[in-house]
């Protein structure tokens, strides 16, 4: 396929006299037959006079020529009377408002693509508040789905709707594949949502309890007086008592060392030796 673009300017060589007759100016479409029906080309020279050829008399279209067997392969307005009908016609593709059997409106051409074997139209390029609503960018549809190809308006079946194909991003998905997966989309979307909403509440309760767990523990160790103070409820055990929880070892050692201390100065006797006190 070739995007009807790309005919334009393209230089035409006849094979048999090895000639550059002249550049591709523009397409001549047959709406009916849904295809190229001739090429209008430009000739070199000082007197450039509009000439066609007709689509059958292409050999070739590669990719930086066009190729015919002969140079008599171009022809006069005056021995083509129904290429020169189709030109009046003036049949524009590329702008035409695209409108289903329905009514519903898919958008304007912005371009349509050509078998360069046959020269039947393979299918158009279109884009528009349609296409923009669903995705993003533009969008193909095939020649089969085409009805009627008028001056201003394109016809099309209430099926291409749905089997429209997207272009950009790569991936070639239909308008309702890309419907019922952005559905499938924003089901998992949600769901996934819903689970994370269930486990924040999860660890909200979980926080919640581990607080009041910790209050309760407080309340345990304080206690609330008359006065609205709080005081530990802890009682200081004799120091004493604190030896009988040492190891048998450990006790040992500590009645031997308490034993082998010498008794505490008794300094009564020395008090009548002490001065006065000064006033």
């Amino acid at each position: 396929m070739r995007k009807s673009k790309r005919f334009a300017s393209m230089p035409v060589i006849s094979l048999e006299e090895g000639q550059h007759i002249g550049i591709v100016r523009e397409l001549i479409i047959d709406p009916t037959g849904k295809k190229v029906a001739a090429l209008i080309i430009e000739q070199k020279g000082w007197f450039k006079e509009q000439r066609f050829i007709p689509y059958s008399k292409v050999h070739s279209v590669g990719a930086d020529a066009i190729t015919i067997e002969k140079s008599s392969g171009v022809q006069k307005a005056a021995g083509l009377p129904e290429i020169v009908k189709l030109l009046r016609e003036r049949i524009k593709i590329t702008g035409a408002r695209i409108v289903a059997e329905n009514g519903t409106v898919l958008g304007n051409v912005d371009e349509y693509y050509v078998d360069v074997e046959s020269g039947t139209i393979a299918g158009l390029e279109f884009s528009g508040n349609f296409i923009n609503s669903v995705i993003k960018g533009r969008a193909f549809l095939d020649i089969a789905y085409i009805r009627t190809m008028g001056k201003d308006v394109i016809v099309v079946t209430n099926e291409s709707v749905e089997n429209a194909f997207k272009l950009d991003g790569g991936l070639q998905e239909t308008i309702k594949n890309v419907r019922e997966s952005t559905g499938h989309l924003w089901e998992n979307t949600m769901q996934k949502t819903k689970d994370f909403g269930t486990s924040l509440n999860k660890s909200l309760e979980k926080v919640k309890k581990e607080i009041k767990r910790m209050d309760l523990d407080d309340s345990d160790i304080f206690e609330e007086l008359d006065d609205g103070k709080k005081e530990s409820t802890v009682s200081a055990k004799p120091v004493d008592t604190y030896f009988e929880d040492l190891p048998l070892d450990q006790k040992e050692r500590r009645e031997t060392e308490r034993k082998s201390s010498p008794p505490p100065a008794d300094i009564s006797e020395h008090r009548d030796n002490l001065p006065p006190p000064a006033h």
